[in-house]
């Protein structure tokens, strides 16, 4: 079998099975493990798939960026864990940033400290906060995206160049390897805005984000602090993803 031919067969394998060893892959093709890692290697390089101690899994990639409304009650058990995790972080009178995402969103009514002054890019968060808090906030205002219903741009990260920030959330589309994902380069230029004038930079993500790619890469995971997720992450998950991040599941 000719190796373009193996690295085919390899991903038609992933697309039927989701995860496998190199020794199922081995044993599946005909060929010997050493072959078929050098292969595995390759496509990883590539991120074609990705590498996890014992095995292979495939990449799933977002085909379309959710509305907030879509997103609204996903996964919401998982959000609220988030929230009180994030909470256990902040201290009082500190000065926090709040991207935008359905997770930061579900989140916020776990965050229960004391003189806040709370930044964020977000509309609804913006929104939840006028409301149900009374924290000093600043919205940065800028480009509005109706999707993601928050601000974007050069004049929204322009409203981070005098601020210091304590500590800097944000959520991400999906996490491979070591890389944060996003939809949009623009959503990912203001987190980064926000993480480049944060003494603690955090991102947030449920479980289920975990081995899936958007289309852009926003920020390497070893840059970041801390990942926070839920503690319905399996082992095999947190044990790779270990590796480049502090991750922190427990309350």
């Amino acid at each position: 079998m000719l190796k373009a031919e193996r690295r085919s067969e390899i991903l038609r394998l992933l697309d039927e099975r989701n995860f496998m060893t190199v020794s199922d892959v081995a044993d599946a093709m005909g060929v010997s493990s050493m072959t078929i890692r050098r292969d595995v290697n390759e496509l990883g390089e590539e991120n074609q798939l990705i590498r996890l101690y014992g095995g292979i899994q495939k990449i799933d990639i977002k085909e379309k960026e959710l509305t907030t409304s879509e997103k609204i009650n996903l996964h919401k058990d998982r959000k609220e864990f988030i929230g009180k995790v994030m909470n256990s972080l902040i201290k009082d009178g500190d000065v926090v940033y709040v991207g935008a995402g359905t997770t930061i969103l579900y989140a916020l009514p776990f965050i229960t400290k004391k003189e806040l002054f709370v930044v964020t890019n977000s509309l609804i968060a913006f929104n939840y906060l006028v409301q149900n808090t009374d924290y000093k906030l600043l919205l940065t205002g800028g480009d509005y995206a109706p999707v993601t219903e928050e601000f974007i741009g050069e004049h929204a990260e322009k409203a981070f160049d005098t601020l210091n920030l304590d500590i800097a959330f944000a959520a991400t589309n999906g996490i491979y390897n070591n890389n944060l994902t996003t939809s949009n380069l623009l959503q990912g230029s203001i987190q980064k805005a926000a993480f480049a004038h944060a003494k603690v930079k955090v991102a947030v993500a449920d479980s289920t984000k975990f081995n899936v790619s958007d289309v852009y890469t926003l920020y390497h995971l070893s840059d970041l602090d801390y990942v926070i997720t839920d503690d319905k992450i399996d082992s095999e998950t947190f044990d790779y993803y270990s590796q480049y991040v502090s991750l922190l599941n427990k309350k």
